[in-house]
């Protein structure tokens, strides 16, 4: 199972709300347009741009784009499938993955929010339109670290260290996005939050209707009958 405590529709429910809430957060801060206060840390930074942090972080935009984040995934789930032969994990692993990065793409059609402003930021990269919120790079990335956390973790040791790498990850992936101009900081926070509101609804549905079919259809398939398992005894003494 993904996370054993989510089997009630209880926690689909919760992550629905909380999805909700952030959509409503998000679509208050659109109402703000350019009188956002949050411009004012993006100018800072703006001002102070080093030469090597903005090669870091277009590196981190063409790594952790939809070109490469897919390819990233691709290669895990072909591991786990092939290699490791764990069609399960595979599945789990693009489920979360998919789950958190396609909540952002909703969210981000639904708020509509504008990027920040160009004259004032001169972001260092080109990234026009209305789909700043919530930044999608910055779900990939907590989606990612939830997907090795729950999936491929196998035990609470290695789930608290991969929670706190990822932490970092995923804080640094947030920080590029601002840094470059092209997301303000509500946009990257959101995007944790869509990612556990997505993990909560994924987690129920995958304890409640997956797992269990895939651990039957695991066991079917390895079961051995008792016929070819043994040979029939004997009728007798000779």
């Amino acid at each position: 199972m993904l996370i054993p405590a989510m089997r009630s529709w209880w926690w689909s429910a919760a992550g629905f709300w909380l999805y909700a809430a952030t959509l409503w957060v998000g679509s208050a801060l659109t109402l703000l347009g350019q009188r956002n206060p949050e411009q004012t840390i993006g100018v800072a930074l703006a001002g102070s741009r080093d030469a090597g942090l903005v090669v870091f972080s277009e590196g981190i935009h063409v790594a952790f784009g939809p070109i490469g984040a897919t390819a990233l995934v691709a290669v895990i789930c072909a591991y786990l499938l092939w290699i490791r032969k764990k069609p399960a994990q595979a599945l789990g692993f693009a489920l979360v993955v998919a789950a958190g990065w396609l909540a952002s793409t909703l969210a981000k059609t639904i708020v509509a929010r504008p990027r920040p402003s160009g004259a004032a930021l001169h972001p260092a990269i080109t990234e026009t339109g209305y789909n700043s919120y919530p930044s999608g790079h910055t779900a990939f990335a907590a989606a990612f670290v939830m997907a090795v956390t729950l999936v491929l973790a196998r035990s609470r040791k290695a789930q608290a260290a991969s929670l706190s790498v990822g932490a970092v990850f995923v804080a640094v992936v947030a920080f590029s996005r601002v840094y470059l101009g092209v997301h303000y900081v509500s946009d990257v926070i959101a995007s944790v939050f869509v990612v556990i509101a997505a993990v909560m609804v994924c987690g129920s549905v995958w304890n409640t209707f997956l797992a269990p079919r895939l651990s039957t259809g695991t066991r079917t398939e390895s079961a051995v009958p008792v016929s070819e398992e043994m040979p029939r005894p004997a009728d007798g003494l000779k």
